[in-house]
């Protein structure tokens, strides 16, 4: 008997690949890589035809190691499921296709905070009829990942972040569901701990990093290279988050972050691979209203002391009277700089310092018109009612809001910062010196 294929095309590198077509009209090839990981590729043919394929990588589609011997089956109208073996383990697994519950969102809320990478959402859905929550069979359960995604009219799709749910409450009759969950940061990396996986001695500081987030099942990261030859040792109840925020506080102008599209970052803030702070405008009471100013002297002064001690420079700083009000004449703020910092550099040090200082001290609230793109960082111009432009600061929380009840974004702007630069209680902590925590040794 001879067989005559009609379409023969490569379909990428692997080992073991099992394809499977899905009702999405998705054809999937899962594989595995030669570190035995479980990654796919996946495609849709055109008008079914097969001989012009487009394949998109979708990465790492499973947290196991070491798999071997993988074997799938279609399951109509659900996905796939099979077995494999993974580190001396059977496995039974199941790749579903997502389930679209927009229809059922009744509202929901997405905050974003400058001083931590872990992002929250709170979301509540209608359960008609057991649809989404039931007796047997449930969608939506903990761990489950919600992709949060916002459109309007012909728009592309703008991501608003992957969640993993923390906690379902459903409620009956009222046939309710409220939702709350986390970024990958806060459930895979913040909750997860090194055990006895806790030493990576890898050639370079950034395959040592890579490997962290390896272990966390993270399936989609970037890691720059800070040149750093570091092995790394950590207590075995530390947590993922907590080691690498360690490590990243040794590496000034650095960064930990995850987008909104789901992928974790380390690297340097300036990095492309993170979505990067803009510009937005907002016209005061017509596109913007706002409901909170508060005023602080906690981080303003009189004078400015930047020293090192080897070697021994110090420069005091006499400053122009603050932008809302005059300090006492004695209130001084002392910074020091690592040692080894040249005069020319502490100068410009205490220069940067001191144009911060004369601008902080306003925290302003708003609410505003529906800005799925906004994050954090990025800096905000007003247009006043008398048509006056101020550049008031940058975004230093964010809180979208959505569903039946309307969608607007709240936001919160720190008047010492701009597009591109740290905010003043930043800039003093990246020039003051750090030293290595007692939870992780580097070597």
């Amino acid at each position: 008997m001879r067989l005559t294929f009609e379409y023969t095309k490569t379909a990428g590198s692997g080992l073991s690949p099992q394809a499977v077509h899905m009702m999405d009209n998705g054809l999937r090839f899962i594989y595995l890589t030669s570190d035995g990981l479980v990654e796919a590729n996946e495609c849709f043919p055109d008008m079914g035809l097969y001989d012009e394929l487009t394949y998109k990588d979708k990465g790492r589609i499973s947290a196991d190691f070491e798999v071997s011997k993988p074997q799938l089956k279609k399951v109509a109208h659900h996905g796939a499921y099979g077995f494999w073996s993974s580190e001396n383990t059977h496995r039974f697994v199941i790749y579903m296709l997502p389930y679209d519950v927009s229809a059922a969102l009744v509202d929901g809320s997405i905050s974003f905070t400058k001083d931590s990478p872990v992002s929250q959402l709170s979301i509540s859905f209608m359960n008609i009829g057991g649809e989404l929550v039931g007796r047997y069979r449930s969608v939506i359960s903990p761990n489950t990942m919600l992709e949060i995604s916002f459109t309007m009219g012909g728009s592309a799709w703008l991501p608003l972040g992957q969640f993993y749910i923390d906690r379902v409450s459903t409620s009956y009759p009222e046939e309710s569901i409220s939702v709350t969950a986390r970024n990958g940061i806060g459930k895979l990396l913040k909750e997860q701990t090194f055990d006895d996986n806790n030493s990576f001695l890898n050639t370079t500081l950034k395959e040592n990093l890579e490997a962290i987030l390896l272990i966390s099942g993270i399936e989609s990261y970037f890691v720059g290279d800070p040149q750093k030859a570091w092995k790394l040792s950590f207590e075995p109840d530390t947590t993922l988050q907590s080691g690498i925020d360690e490590v990243i506080s040794l590496l000034p102008g650095w960064q930990f972050r995850e987008n909104t599209d789901g992928t974790v970052g380390i690297a340097p803030v300036s990095d492309s691979r993170f979505e990067q702070p803009s510009v937005y405008v907002f016209e005061r009471d017509k596109t913007c209203f706002s409901y909170d100013v508060e005023y602080s002297d906690e981080n303003t002064c009189a004078k400015l002391c930047v020293s090192c001690k080897e070697p021994a420079v110090t420069v005091y700083v006499t400053l122009p009277p603050h932008r809302w009000w005059v300090s006492p004449q004695h209130k001084t703020m002392y910074v020091t700089v690592p040692n080894g910092t040249g005069s020319a550099e502490l100068a410009a040090y205490a220069d940067e310092l001191a144009k911060l200082i004369a601008i902080s001290g306003r925290i302003e609230s708003f609410a505003g018109i529906f800005m799925p793109q906004l994050i954090i960082g990025d800096e905000i111009e007003l247009v006043e009612t008398n048509g006056k432009h101020s550049k008031t600061g940058t975004v230093t929380s964010v809180r979208h809001k959505f569903g039946k009840g309307g969608f607007i974004t709240e936001f919160t702007v720190d008047s010492s910062g701009r597009k591109g630069k740290a905010l003043l209680k930043d800039y003093v902590s990246q020039i003051g010196g750090k030293s290595t925590r007692s939870n992780v040794v580097i070597s």
